[in-house]
């Protein structure tokens, strides 16, 4: 019996040639991360990759008498109306994309748009999912 088992060392008293080969052991080793690596490589990358990309989604989106959402959002506006522009919120997986205008000083009208990251888009708020129904 091992005599360094009281002190909590280790020695190995296999003989050389009863080692693995060289190879053996950095097989075993290197073998989980090859496969993650392989796993990581073939993944498909996502549709949506920035907050333009997003806003592009949104913005092209066919909406009424052959205009996309952003042509009609435009044409709509009421001279009245302040536009406050396009605005992207990062999510978790994807982006809240949003358009805005000014009523009044007490009053903004808010249309709102999920795209998620495959870049499936979605109304979230009433006034979006009333556009262009």
């Amino acid at each position: 019996m091992n005599n360094n088992i009281l002190t909590g060392t280790h020695i190995n008293t296999r003989p050389h040639h009863a080692m693995p080969a060289g190879g053996a052991r950095a097989k075993r080793t290197l073998m989980p991360l090859a496969l993650l690596l392989c796993a990581l490589s073939s993944a498909a990358p996502a549709a949506v990759a920035s907050q333009t990309d997003a806003e592009q989604i949104v913005k092209n989106q066919p909406c009424k008498a052959g205009e996309t959402v952003e042509q009609w959002m435009d044409h709509s506006l009421k001279p009245s109306h302040r536009d406050l522009g396009w605005r992207v919120f990062a999510l978790d997986n994807g982006y809240d994309v949003e358009r805005a205008f000014m009523v009044s000083k007490s009053m903004e009208l808010h249309y709102r748009w999920r795209v998620d990251g495959s870049g499936a888009m979605q109304a979230v708020s009433g006034r979006a999912q009333q556009l262009c129904s």
